[in-house]
Formats: C-alpha cells, structure tokens, sequence
C-alpha cells in the first residue's frame, strides 16, 4: 500500500514506545513583561497574553515568523504571496495597523504605512515572542488597538559556545545561520548572522490580477543581531542591543522584474539602576528604522525611509501592596522620501503610570497614559482588570480599556494628487474594550476562554479625495484555547469565534473569517521530537460589501527532529504537506507543499 508523507508522519508521531521521553510541561511561572512593561509572573498578570519561547521556536522548524504567528491563538495572517510578499497580521479582527509591534521595546515600523513588515523580520535571531491579545495604549501608546506583538532577540545562556544551522529546501530554498553566545565573567552576549534564499516556485499574483507575471516571485533575507549585557555591580547593569534585516522580495506590479529592497533596524543602548531596596530605574536610547524603496526592471518608483529615535525613563516601585511602574517617553518620528509630503517629522511625549496589585485570592493591574503629539495633540487611555482565584487552578477575570491609532503621514501629509491628498485636520481611531476571561491550569493541563468586545470609532477611511474620520466597527469574540499532555503527546489546540463588524453597513470586515483555529501535537520519542500543526480557517470576504467570498482552508505542518549525538542535530519540515489550493488576499497565490531539510550543530 501507498503511504503519503502525511501517513508516514502520523504513524510516527503516534506510535509507542517504551524508551519515549516526556516533551517539557506547559510552564505555569513564566515570566512576562509585555502585559505590565515589567517582569511578572503570567498568572498574576489579568492581560491575555501568550508566550512562544525560544524551544517552541526551534521546535515549530518554520522559517518564517508570519508562519510562526498565523498558528497562535486570535491571529490572522493576509499575505500577498510567498515569504517576504506583504503579510497583514490581524489580532481579534483589528486591522493589522492597529496591533502594536515592538522588537525589544522599539518601534521599528513605518510611519508612512502606520504597520510594521513582519514578513522583513528574519526568525534565526529570535529568541522569544509575547503576544498580548486586546487593547494596550495605556501601557504603549498608540496603534495598541488590538494587541500588542513584542519580540526579543537572542540572548547569551550559559557557557559560550557557536550554533550553525544550514538548510536545503525546493524553490532553491537554501538558509544558514550562525550564532555565538553565553556568559563569561559579568558580561552575557550573543551575536548571529543568518541568510535564506528561495527562488519562490510561483508567481505572487493570479491570472487576472493587476500586475501580474507570470514568473517565479523569490526572497532573499540577510540579517545579524547583536545582544550585549555587562552587570557592573550588585546595583548597575548596561546593556546594547542591535538588529539589522535585509529583505529582497520579488513580487508583481506589471513588469518583468518587480522587486522591494526593505530594512527593519534598531540599535539601543540601556542601563538599569537599583537605587533603593524598593526602586529600579532605567534609562535607554534607541532608533528604530524602516526603509523601503521598490524598484521595476531596475528603475526606482517609490522610496520611504522611517527613522525613530526614542528614549525612555521607567521607574519600578516595590510597595507593600503591590508594584507600581512610572515612565516618561520621548519619540522623534523622521519620514524621508521621494514622495513630497508636506510635513516630515513629528514627536510624541508619553507619560504612564501602572500598577499590579495581589491580596491572597485577589488581583488588580490599572494603567494610564498620556500621549501628547506634535500634529494631532494630546490623548489619554487608560485600562483597570481584576482577577479573581477560585483556588490554585481557576481563576475568572474581567478587564476594561480604551485605545487610540495614530493617523500616519500618508494619512496626513500626502501630497495633493488628482485622486488622493494628505487631511492634516484627522483625529486618532479611538477604542474602548470589554473582556471577561475563566482559566485553569493544572501542571501539563491548561484550559483558557476569554470573550470579548471592542468598539472602535472614528476609523481613518478613504472619502474622495482624502482620509477622514468616519466610520465605526465592532470587533467581538470568543477564543478558547487550552493545552495538555496524554501518553507523551503534547497537545495545544484554539479556536476562535469572532464577528469583527462595519457598524455603518453591518458587513464583515474583509479578510476576517467568523471561525479560525489551531491545532499542534508533538511527542519526543527516545532521539525524535515529531509534531504536526494544524492551521484553519472559515470563509472570509475579499471586498467591504461582502460579495466577493474567499473559500476556508486548511494548512497542514508536519516536521522531525532528530539527536543525532549531543552536538548535531538534523530536522525535516514539510509545511502544507496535503498541497491544499488556498488564497491568504484574493489574486494571490499560497505555496503549495514545500519542505526543508537541516543541520545543526551546537558543541557541548
């Protein structure tokens, strides 16, 4: 009999043995610094948040961090095309510019644009991810509507010593990564460079779509990181991050030889003080950058360069009755490019204040902040929760906030055309959210529902010839999600019922499906880790007037690690391994099975 990849995959995956050793428990403790802007522990926080730590990475075998998101819970991914094409990358059916990105702790997206290119961002030089699910302006600032994306770069553990990872894929796929890092003496470092290239395999575009070409639409990234950290006393530490990507993606707009050069940088220096017993503080400079320039049969037809230098002081307290976090922020927001805007810079003044308090069985965390910009002015938001533990493994919880999306300078500052011009007169979208959340956890078991409902008003659309402040949506849902482990094999699975609403028309929004989820399994058997990911999705409508209806999908991962010896290790990946025919943005095309085989090599 015939046995398909899938078949054979499966087979192994669930297959017994008496030697398998146990995948590491769902952690309960993990810290977290996203959803309070300090480390605490997940279960204290009330924000719902979700962790993929650097094993989850290595073990998801993804080269793509747009593959890496689109299989968490409440995140939906648009992508016009192959790795690198533009991806929109949606938290509870918010628009993709109203989820926040920062790369330890920088903005490093476009002010142009307002989003920031994910799928620009090389995964061999992160070590960690913290999604937090609903609104964060009260923490962050602006374009925290929906959530917030934070990603931290590789750090230095234990004794120094390289990585090498080389792989080989079809598409010409071809990828390699080097990291050296660790701790000697007080100093903790690691520095890595990586590279991937894919001939793509297929044309970006459809038959029938504007622009497209019949060609093979490839990528090539290029990225290093740098992550240094010295502690200079018992009181003192400084530190240096930095990260530099280089993306050449093809993609189709008319000729024979459409590409975008696109760069996604930041470099910050920090220190971090304990003054007293009870006070930290910390100070820290950085920029954060993104520049893009497109180019047709060589021939350049769009530059926009964002370049954001910001600087904060935060300021920890330890009081009897919890922990109270003050800071002041400071954002020179520079746009340059070959389009004449009438305005090229601006700066925001932020000052917050948050609290985390827990008495026995009770928890509150309260945030406001004040963000004063240049342009538009100043607008506050603000965010109290409450949680309460039943025992030591149920807990109910309840939060309200409200959150704000900046207008960015296409918005504001576009030059006069035929068709389109900048309205310097636009007001921020402004969010106010209502979530309830029931979680249990239990060692290995986890069970998660939280539901959820954001209004959002004076959405920023399109009315002849400018932008402007009209419209409203709702985006409401239910996303349960939830994790164990039975006879070795690891299970987390998600679902999410949602109903991201036009309230002028009572349409959905495009490019959200009213159902999606996930599934991921995995065991460790003896020298093998085998897993499958299981990513899914309802109908979706390509256009506002719900017309146009993209059919559901289903996309199937599997992948195999095998230790070969302490030192190497090989991994095979076979993503959409049953070839399925799907559209992320109508007129564009998805790859089809594709696969990769790695090397690793790390010395003890």
């Amino acid at each position: 009999m015939h046995q398909t990849p899938l078949a054979l995959a499966l087979g192994l995956l669930f297959a017994s043995s008496a030697y398998a050793d146990t995948l590491p428990e769902f952690v309960g403790d993990t810290i977290v610094v996203t959803p309070t802007r300090t480390p605490e522990k997940a279960s204290a926080v009330v924000g719902d948040i979700t962790v993929i730590t650097a094993q989850e990475i290595a073990a998801a075998g993804q080269t793509s961090l747009v593959e890496l998101l689109q299989a968490q819970p409440g995140v939906e991914v648009a992508q016009q095309g192959g790795p690198g094409t533009l991806a929109a990358v949606r938290i509870r059916g918010g628009n993709s510019n109203q989820t926040l990105v920062l790369v330890d702790g920088l903005r490093v997206g476009s002010a142009t644009a307002g989003t920031t290119p994910l799928e620009n961002i090389a995964l061999d030089q992160v070590e960690r991810i913290e999604i937090l699910r609903g609104p964060a302006s009260s923490l962050y600032g602006a374009d925290a509507v929906a959530g917030v994306i934070q990603i931290f770069t590789k750090q230095g553990h234990g004794t120094p010593r390289p990585s090498v990872t080389v792989g080989v894929g079809n598409h010409g796929l071809l990828q390699g990564q080097v990291n050296y890092g660790g701790e000697t003496g007080n100093t903790r470092f690691s520095l890595g460079a990586g590279y991937s290239r894919t001939d793509g395999g297929f044309s970006a575009a459809r038959p029938g779509t504007y622009g497209y070409n019949p060609d093979q639409d490839g990528d090539e990234k290029r990225s290093v990181h740098l992550n240094v950290e010295q502690t200079i006393d018992d009181r003192n530490q400084i530190g240096l991050t930095a990260m530099a990507n280089r993306d050449f993606v093809d993609y189709d707009a008319g000729t024979a030889k459409d590409v975008a050069h696109n760069q996604v940088n930041d470099v910050a220096a920090w220190w971090k003080g304990r003054l007293t017993g009870l006070w930290t503080s910390q100070l820290r400079v950085g920029l954060g950058q993104n520049h893009t320039e497109n180019f047709s049969l060589g021939i350049p037809t769009g530059r926009f360069d964002t370049d954001q230098t910001q600087y904060l002081w935060q300021n920890d307290f330890a009081l009897s009755g919890g922990n109270l976090t003050a800071s002041l922020e400071h954002n020179d927001q520079h746009v340059s490019s070959d389009t004449a805007f009438t305005a090229t810079s601006r700066t925001v003044n932020a000052a917050q204040l948050g609290y985390l308090g827990q008495w026995g069985a009770h928890t509150l965390q309260a945030s406001v902040r004040h963000d004063d910009y240049s342009d538009f002015g100043g607008h506050s938001t603000g965010t109290v929760g409450y949680a309460y533990a039943f025992n030591t493994a149920w807990r109910a919880s309840a939060s309200y906030g409200t959150s704000f999306k900046a207008p960015t300078f296409n918005d504001m500052y576009w030059p006069v055309t035929l068709y389109y011009q900048g309205n310097p007169a636009l007001q921020p979208e402004q969010g106010r959210n209502l979530e309830m959340a029931l979680r249990y956890q239990n060692h290995a078991n986890q069970l998660g529902l939280t539901a959820y409902r954001n209004r959002v008003k004076d959405l920023i659309v399109y009315v002849y010839p400018s932008m402007e402040n009209v419209n409203r949506a709702t985006l409401e849902g239910i996303t349960l999600e939830g994790g164990t482990e039975l006879a070795g094999v690891r299970i987390r699975a998600s679902m999410d019922w949602q109903q991201p609403t036009d309230d002028a028309t009572g349409k959905l929004l495009s490019y959200r499906a009213r159902q999606h989820g996930t599934l991921d399994v995995s065991k460790v058997l003896d020298r093998w880790e085998l897993g499958a990911t299981l990513v899914a999705s309802g109908s979706r409508f390509a256009d506002a007037a719900n017309t146009r209806r993209l059919p559901g999908f289903a996309r199937l991962d599997v992948r195999a690690q095998y230790r070969i010896n302490p030192e190497w290790k090989a991994l095979v990946r076979v993503n959409n391994v049953l070839n399925a025919d799907y559209q992320l943005v109508a007129g564009y095309n998805t790859p089809g099975i594709n696969g990769l085989l790695a090397l690793q090599y790390q010395p003890r």
